[in-house]
C-alpha cells in the first residue's frame, strides 16, 4: 500500500528535508505542503485529507508549539483515528504524552536525522498494511503488556480468551512472556511443545501442525506457550513472531496475547499486528509512574492512544495508598478504558482451582471480564465470528 503525506512546515529546510527522504522511498509520496502555518492550518489541511482520506499528516509545531498543538487536537476530533507524525525539537515525557493525548500517533525529534525519519515511515507504512488487513476482515489480536511485574497480565488475558471461547469464537491464547510464562500452569495444562517448536518448523507451518504444538483448554481455546528452556527463546525472533502472528490472525477469530514487561522486539512484532494494546496497572504509585515512562515508550515507537488502552487491575474506588482513577487521568492523559475491581478472594480461588474467573457464577470479577469482553464486541449480543472459515 502506498504512503501518502499531507507536509505541514513554515521552515523551508524542512520541506527540503522531507522531499529528498520520500524521493528515495519507493511508493511513497507528497500530496500536498503547507508553508503558511497561521490559525487556519487545521482547516486547509482538513480540506486536502478529505481529497486524500487515506494520507498521514507529517506535522512541524517548532514554530510555534501551541498553536501547532491546537491545529493537532482540530485535525484528530474532525478525522478520528487520522495517522499524526509530529515533530518539533521539545522531546520531554510530559511533552510527549500531552502530544498524544491531543491526537499524535507518532514523533520525529528536530533536527531531523535520516535514520529516525526512515524508521518513522516504517511505522507509518506498517500503520497502512494494518489497516489493509482490517479491511479484508482477519482475525483480531489483542496485547496484553503489564508497566511492571505483578500487574495481572496473564489473568486477564486468560479470562478475555474464555470469554472469547464461551462466545464460539476460535481463540489461541499466546504467551509471550519469555521469562516466567505460566499461562498453561495458571490453567492446569501440560504442555510438551511451545512457540520454539513453531519457529523450528515455520517452513512446514500449517493449522494442522500448529493446533498438534497447541494445547486445548476444556472451554475450547487453544495456548501457545512460551519455551521452558531458556536458551530455545533466543531462538525466537521478532521475524518469527510477525509470520506466526500473521498466521494466527488469518485461522482464528482472535488472537489474545499474554505480553512480557519489556517492550522488547519479540513484543515490538505482536503490538504491530494487534488491534488494540492494553497497558495494564493498578492504582499503586509505583505502578503509576512505571506507567508514564510505559507511555511514553509506546509514543516514540508509534504507537499512541488510538492503539493503546489503560486498563487497572484491582481497582478500589477508595484507599488512601492509592492513586485516585482522576488523579490517575490527570498524569496519564488518559482515561482508563476498564476497571477490573479487586476481588482477592474470588481471585485466589480461581487460581488454586486452575479455572478461569468467567467460569464461576455470580462474581463480580467473571462479571467484569465479561462486560469488557462485550464492550470489545466480543460478547453477548455484539459478539459476532470475525472471519468466515
Amino acid at each position: 500500500m502506498p504512503i501518502q503525506l499531507i507536509v505541514a512546515s513554515g521552515e523551508p529546510r524542512f520541506h527540503d528535508f522531507v522531499r529528498e527522504q520520500l524521493s528515495l522511498t519507493p511508493a511513497a509520496e507528497i500530496v500536498n505542503e503547507h508553508e503558511e502555518m497561521g490559525p487556519n492550518l487545521s482547516v486547509r489541511v482538513l480540506h486536502y485529507l478529505n481529497l486524500n482520506p487515506q494520507s498521514a499528516v507529517l506535522l512541524d509545531i517548532s514554530g510555534d508549539a501551541e498553536q501547532g498543538l491546537r491545529a493537532l487536537e482540530q485535525m484528530a476530533q474532525a478525522v478520528p483515528g487520522l495517522y499524526v507524525i509530529l515533530s518539533d525539537k521539545a522531546s520531554g515525557e510530559d511533552f510527549l504524552l500531552r502530544s498524544m493525548r491531543l491526537g499524535a500517533t507518532d514523533f520525529l525529534q528536530q533536527p531531523l536525522k535520516r535514520a529516525e525519519f526512515n524508521e518513522a515511515m516504517t511505522r507509518l507504512e506498517q500503520h497502512v498494511q494494518r489497516i489493509h488487513r482490517q479491511g479484508r476482515q482477519l482475525g483480531r489480536m489483542y496485547t496484553f503488556a503489564g508497566v511492571k511485574g505483578g500487574m495481572g497480565t496473564t489473568t486477564a488475558s486468560i479470562n478475555l480468551a474464555a470469554v472469547c471461547a464461551r462466545q464460539n469464537l476460535s481463540t489461541v491464547l499466546m504467551d509471550l512472556d519469555m521469562d516466567s510464562g505460566d499461562a498453561a500452569c495458571y490453567l492446569g495444562l501440560r504442555h510438551q511443545y511451545s512457540l520454539a517448536d513453531v519457529v523450528e518448523n515455520l517452513e512446514q507451518l500449517d493449522q494442522s501442525m500448529l493446533e498438534g504444538i497447541m494445547i486445548r483448554d476444556p472451554l475450547g481455546f487453544y495456548v501457545l506457550c512460551a519455551p521452558e528452556e531458556v536458551e530455545r527463546s533466543r531462538h525466537v525472533s521478532e521475524e518469527h513472531l510477525l509470520e506466526i502472528g500473521t498466521f494466527l490472525i488469518q485461522h482464528y477469530d482472535v488472537v489474545v496475547v499474554d505480553g512480557s514487561r519489556a517492550l522488547d522486539p519479540l513484543l515490538l512484532g505482536c503490538l504491530e499486528l494487534s488491534e488494540t494494546i492494553f497497558v495494564v496497572l493498578t492504582q499503586e504509585f509505583p505502578a503509576v509512574r512505571n506507567a508514564q515512562h510505559y507511555l511514553a515508550a509506546l509514543a516514540r515507537v508509534g504507537y499512541g492512544h488510538d492503539a493503546v488502552k489503560l486498563v487497572v487491575n484491582r481497582h478500589e474506588k477508595r484507599g488512601s495508598l492509592h492513586v485516585s482513577m482522576d488523579q490517575l487521568q490527570e498524569t496519564l492523559g488518559a482515561a482508563p478504558f476498564w476497571g477490573f475491581p479487586n476481588r482477592y478472594e474470588e481471585a485466589m480461588k480461581s487460581v488454586h482451582e486452575a479455572r478461569p474467573v468467567v467460569t464461576r457464577a455470580n462474581t463480580d470479577l467473571g462479571r467484569s471480564y465479561r462486560d469488557f469482553a462485550k464492550k470489545l464486541g466480543l460478547a453477548g449480543k455484539q459478539a459476532a465470528t470475525v472471519q468466515q472459515k
